[in-house]
C-alpha cells in the first residue's frame, strides 16, 4: 500500500525501534567522532569535505554525495568537495570533471537550492516529478533520490551536503543521521579553516620576519630571552638554544655588557626601550654596532607577557657618522688655516709695497693659486694633490706649456693638502719671477723641474723638488729687498714644514731646491683620470 508521502515523492517510515535507535546512535556518534579526529590529519578543506561526504554515505547508505558553500552573493554555490563516489559516478563531458576541477559558481535554484533558500532538510524520492526540478548536468548520473540538509554558523545556513540515490530511497532515517553530522561537519570546516588561517598567517609572519634585515627576538621582562630569528643565529654564530635566557649576552662587546643588562632594568618602567651595543659578527669575528629597540606585549587586562625587540645594523652609519665628525673638525681647521694663510698672504703683499695695481695683481694671483690647489684637494678622494698636476697648473695659467725649453719630471707623488697649499705658492711665486724676469721671459731661457724621492743615510726619506733656470742673460744680482716669494721658500717652508731649502739667484736664472722629510706612505700615488 502507498501511502501519501510515497505519492509526493517524500518517504518516511515508523520510528525506528529503541534497540535500533541506540545502534544508530552509537554508529553516528562514532561518524562524528571519524570526522573530528581525522579531520586534523586533512591538508585542505576539500580533503575535509571528502571525509565527511564518505562518512555521511557510509552511515546513510548514498551512492553519492557533495559539499558546497553559499557565496557571498547569495545566489551562487561553490563546491568544497565531490566524494570519491560521486567522482567515480560522474561521466560527463566537462573537462573540469575528468581533472577532478571543482565546479563553482553554480546557480541557487531547483531541489538543492530549496535547502539553502528554505533552510530545510529536504528529502525528493522522485526527482523528475518535483515542481522545482531543473534537471541535471549533461553527464551527470542519473538522480533517482535526493537528501540534503543545511549547514548552520550563528543560526544562519552558509553551506549544505546533498546526499544521492539510496537504493530503496532516503527515509526520515536518513534525514536524521544526516542532521546529526551536520554540527561536526561545520566545527570540523571552521577549524580547518582557523587552522589553515593560523598557518597562512605564522608563514606570512616568518616570512616577514625572515625578510627584513633586522635580527629579531622575544623576550621575558627581565630580559631573558624565549626565541630568537635566523638573521640572529646567522649574524653571530649563536644557535637559538645558546641564545635563550642569558645566552644572547656571549654575543655582546665584553664593555657593552653592563649596558644591556642596564637596559632591561627600566622594563617595567618605560613603555619602549632603546640602546647601542656592539654584537660580535661570527664570520669576520669584528664587532658591529647595532641599534636595539624593545616593545612591550600586553594582555587583554594590560599586562607585560613578553617583550619583542630588533636589533638594527647602524655600524656603517656610525662609522659615517664619526667621519663626518672629524670631516668637520678638519673641515673647520682647514679653513682657520686658510683664513691664516690668506691673511699672511695679504699683509706680506701689502708690505711689499708698489703701486695699488701692481699689489692687487699680486695678491690676486697668489689668491688664485691658493684656491687651485683647494679645488684638486677637494676633488680626490683622499684630500691629496698631485704633484705634476700642481705644478702644470701654476705653469698652465701664464701660458707655459711643455717644449724644448720646458721640462717636467718625476714620478707620480700625492701632497697632504696642507703641504701643497705651501709649495704651490712657492711653485706660484718662482712661476712669477720666472715670467717677469727670468727663462719664461726670454727665448733663450731653459726651465727644468724635476722630483724625486732619495733615501737618506738614516733609513729616512726625502722628496726633493728642483727648479733650475738656464739660458737667462744679463741676470741682476740678487734682489736688495726679501719680497714674499723668497721669504716663503727660504723661512716659511722651513717652519711649516720642516723643509731644506735652498734659493740662488744665479748669473743664468734661479736655482732653488726644496727637501722635504717623506714617509712611504705618502708616496701613494693619485689617480689623475679619476680624482683630478
Amino acid at each position: 500500500m502507498t501511502d501519501l508521502a510515497s505519492m509526493n515523492g517524500l518517504s518516511t517510515l515508523p520510528a525506528p525501534s529503541p534497540i535500533g535507535a541506540v545502534h544508530r546512535d552509537a554508529h553516528v556518534l562514532a561518524g562524528i567522532n571519524r570526522i573530528l579526529h581525522e579531520a586534523l590529519r586533512a591538508s585542505t578543506e576539500e580533503e575535509l569535505g571528502r571525509l565527511c561526504l564518505e562518512v555521511a554515505e557510509d552511515l546513510t547508505g548514498a551512492e553519492f554525495s557533495f559539499f558546497g558553500e553559499q557565496r557571498e552573493s547569495h545566489d551562487r554555490l561553490d563546491h568544497i568537495a565531490i566524494s570519491e563516489r560521486g567522482w567515480a559516478a560522474y561521466r560527463g563531458s566537462d573537462p573540469d570533471f575528468g581533472q577532478r576541477q571543482l565546479p563553482n559558481g553554480m546557480k541557487i535554484h531547483g531541489i538543492f537550492g530549496q535547502v539553502i533558500l528554505q533552510d530545510r532538510s529536504l528529502i525528493v524520492n522522485d526527482p523528475a516529478r518535483h515542481p522545482d526540478r531543473v534537471g541535471t548536468p549533461e553527464g551527470h548520473p542519473t538522480l533517482r533520490n535526493f537528501l540534503g540538509v543545511p549547514l548552520r554558523r550563528d543560526g544562519k545556513t552558509f553551506a549544505m551536503f546533498a546526499l544521492g540515490n539510496h537504493p530503496t530511497g532516503f527515509t526520515e532515517r536518513e534525514r536524521a543521521i544526516a542532521e546529526e553530522l551536520a554540527p561536526a561537519i561545520v566545527q570540523a570546516l571552521l577549524r580547518k579553516r582557523a587552522e589553515v588561517a593560523s598557518r597562512a598567517s605564522e608563514r606570512r609572519l616568518r616570512s616577514l620576519i625572515e625578510g627584513i634585515p633586522q635580527l629579531v627576538w622575544t623576550a621575558t621582562q627581565d630580559g631573558r630571552w624565549t626565541w630568537a630569528s635566523a638573521q640572529w643565529v646567522a649574524m653571530t654564530g649563536l644557535s637559538v638554544e645558546e641564545s635563550l635566557g642569558d645566552g644572547w649576552l656571549s654575543a655582546v662587546h665584553p664593555d657593552d655588557r653592563e649596558a644591556a643588562r642596564r637596559f632591561w632594568q627600566g622594563a617595567s618602567e618605560n613603555g619602549d626601550l632603546a640602546m647601542e651595543a656592539r654584537l660580535r659578527h661570527a664570520q669576520s669575528g669584528r664587532y658591529r654596532w647595532f641599534k636595539t629597540r624593545a616593545t612591550p606585549v600586553h594582555d587583554d587586562d594590560g599586562r607585560v607577557v613578553e617583550w619583542f625587540g630588533t636589533s638594527t645594523d647602524i655600524d656603517t652609519l656610525r662609522r659615517l657618522r664619526e667621519r663626518q665628525e672629524t670631516l668637520v673638525a678638519e673641515l673647520q681647521h682647514r679653513v682657520r688655516n686658510i683664513l691664516t694663510i690668506v691673511r699672511s698672504i695679504f699683509t706680506r703683499t701689502v708690505e711689499s709695497g708698489g703701486p695699488i695695481d701692481e699689489i692687487s695683481d699680486h695678491f690676486r694671483g697668489r689668491l688664485d693659486s691658493l684656491a687651485r690647489t683647494q679645488v684638486v684637494a677637494t676633488q680626490t678622494r683622499s684630500g691629496k694633490v698631485d704633484l705634476e698636476n700642481l705644478i702644470r697648473d701654476e705653469l698652465l695659467g701664464v701660458g707655459a706649456i711643455e717644449d724644448d725649453r720646458l721640462s717636467i719630471e718625476g714620478p707620480d707623488i700625492a701632497l697632504p693638502a696642507d703641504t701643497a697649499e705651501s709649495i704651490g705658492l712657492a711653485i706660484h711665486e718662482l712661476t712669477t719671477n720666472a715670467l717677469k724676469y727670468g727663462a719664461l721671459r726670454h727665448p733663450s731661457g731653459r726651465l727644468s723641474i724635476g722630483w724625486e724621492i732619495e733615501h737618506t743615510s738614516n733609513n729616512k726619506c726625502e722628496l726633493i723638488v728642483k727648479w733650475d733656470e738656464t739660458g737667462v742673460p744679463a741676470m741682476p744680482v740678487p734682489p736688495v729687498r726679501q719680497g714674499f716669494g723668497t721669504e716663503l721658500i727660504r723661512e716659511a717652508l722651513p717652519y711649516g714644514l720642516g723643509a731644506r731649502t735652498r734659493l740662488d739667484f744665479r748669473g743664468g736664472g734661479v736655482l732653488c731646491v726644496v727637501s722635504l722629510p717623506w714617509t712611504a706612505d705618502d708616496t701613494d700615488p693619485v689617480n689623475r683620470s679619476a680624482e683630478g
